[in-house]
């Protein structure tokens, strides 16, 4: 469904094969790239399926990044061309005497070809595409500010659709909320959780996401069945008072994950959905192909709201370890996937693919790729619980301090809706814990939450100030801008 149409899988098929023709005739083929910026037009839909088809790996660019930051990912990917479906975001770039140093092709009705069926067309193509061909590249931050770029295989996506279909039992009778932008990990379920099931995909636009109430309304005239996104976006559409129960009336699964769900909103949220809804904590990071485990919230998680949801039982396709600081196997420790579901690495990039991705020599692992994840977990019967970060692991007043647990520890105060901790150091001998919260109360100061906070937390773990702003940050994916915070507490006063 598309801007209150429909459009049948009959017609996108004609409009992929149509782009095979087009993508043939501008020489592209089989190990190619090309970048696409999208606003979510069908066009983009039938560009990437046509993609899929030729065996041409797809970046998806995001329109409203710097042009600069794009260009970075065109030149580390080797683009060879760039599609863009807003006519408004070429003039922008003509305006600013500003273009990509390969060419940039406007993705329009007049690039199809001929209206007429040909499958024939790209069957040697299909042929040629085996399990290590790159289906698509998805570019993720990185902490030396070059953004990393995943490259995910066929193989990767056949095992993802697989476990999709069967853990969300997606069939032709379900639609997906196309939430997630294109440049976003979540979107890979959207599209191939929708598309290779014969589901159908509610695109919502960004410009609709910014207007709460008539994205709600959209999605409540498409009837959509399954939601997915980050748990900020649901914090903040409760926050602003647009849902309630006949918002989530036709929903089977609201799915959310990306970052943690603090169980005080996440409470609030279980009181509005009915008995035959259920709330789905996701996890997986971009390098092992969007999401690999998902847990059904249960009254009995909601009881404390201390910690997060458990991220439940990893899919049948990943393997696991769980590595203490001395590399062996613990209870408690870094998280590393293993199995069918791991990417290849990242694109054009062997030092961070050797830091990060290795191949297992042990018995009964070998040849497998692995994947370390940066997430602290620790295992209890199975089950999967989230500690925290690699990277928000610190080290303060001699004690080793989990970010995490701190801004769990202040989201129980009432009138927080979320809270995010950054670590300063202004010197090697001497740091600082500074928490930003979001409260719709005007009357909250920041002693009121310092009060709240030694009560819930060791001396060593009270943060030494505390900004209270209406709205935290949210970077382009809709997640908590953490970079966004660490400038703040460094070079800004806070107020």
């Amino acid at each position: 469904m598309y801007d209150e149409q429909s459009i049948s899988f009959s017609e996108l098929n004609q409009l992929q094969l149509r782009l095979v023709v087009t993508l043939s005739e501008y020489g592209l083929g089989h190990g190619d790239r090309v970048a696409i910026v999208s606003s979510k037009g069908v066009l983009t839909y039938g560009l990437m399926l046509a993609c899929l088809r030729l065996g041409i790996s797809y970046v998806n660019l995001d329109a409203g990044a710097p042009i600069e930051r794009n260009q970075t990912i065109i030149e580390a990917s080797k683009s060879t061309r760039v599609f863009i479906e807003d006519p408004s975001y070429l003039e922008q770039l003509e305006t600013k005497k500003e273009r990509y140093k390969v060419p940039s092709v406007l993705l329009s009705d007049s690039l199809l070809g001929p209206n007429v069926a040909m499958e024939t067309q790209s069957a040697d193509a299909v042929l040629r595409i085996d399990s290590a061909t790159i289906a698509y590249v998805m570019y993720t931050s990185g902490s030396t500010g070059v953004p990393k770029g995943v490259a995910i295989s066929h193989q990767n996506v056949l095992h993802f659709i697989s476990w999709i279909q069967s853990r969300f039992e997606v069939t032709p009778k379900d639609r997906i909320s196309g939430l997630n932008p294109l440049h976003f990990d979540n979107s890979v379920f959207d599209f191939y959780g929708s598309v290779f099931a014969g589901a159908s995909l509610v695109p919502i636009r960004r410009e609709l996401i910014e207007n709460p109430g008539e994205m709600m309304r959209t999605l409540e005239r498409a009837r959509c069945t399954i939601w997915f996104s980050v748990p900020s976006l649901l914090i903040f559409l409760n926050t602003m008072r647009v849902l309630n129960s006949r918002a989530f009336k036709t929903y089977r699964y609201i799915i959310f994950g990306g970052e943690g769900f603090p169980k005080t909103e996440l409470q609030k949220l279980s009181r509005l959905i009915g008995p035959s809804t259920k709330l789905i904590n996701v996890y997986g990071p971009t390098e092992c192909t969007c999401i690999c485990s998902a847990y059904e919230v249960q009254a009995s998680d909601l009881e404390s709201l201390d910690g997060l949801p458990p991220l439940g039982h990893l899919n049948q396709n990943i393997d696991y370890l769980i590595l203490n600081e001395d590399g062996m196997q613990s209870e408690l420790g870094e998280l590393c996937l293993i199995g069918d579901n791991v990417a290849l690495g990242y694109l054009n990039d062997i030092e961070r693919t050797a830091t990060s991705f290795s191949i297992l020599e042990t018995s009964e692992r070998y040849g497998k790729r692995m994947y370390r994840t940066g997430d602290i977990v620790n295992a209890r019967s199975g089950v999967l619980l989230f500690v925290g970060r690699k990277d928000n692991q610190i080290k303060h007043l001699g004690y080793r301090i989990e970010l995490e647990e701190i801004e769990l520890a202040l989201g129980k105060h009432p009138d927080v809706i979320q809270a995010a901790a950054v670590y300063t150091r202004t010197n090697a001998s001497y740091g600082r814990i500074i928490a930003f919260i979001s409260s719709p109360s005007r009357t909250l100061r920041e002693q009121q939450v310092l009060e709240f906070a030694r009560k819930q937390l060791p001396s060593y773990m009270v943060p030494s100030r505390v900004a209270v702003l209406e709205d935290l940050p949210k970077n382009q994916n809709g997640k908590v801008d953490r970079i966004e915070l660490a400038k703040r507490s460094k070079d800004a006063p806070l107020s």
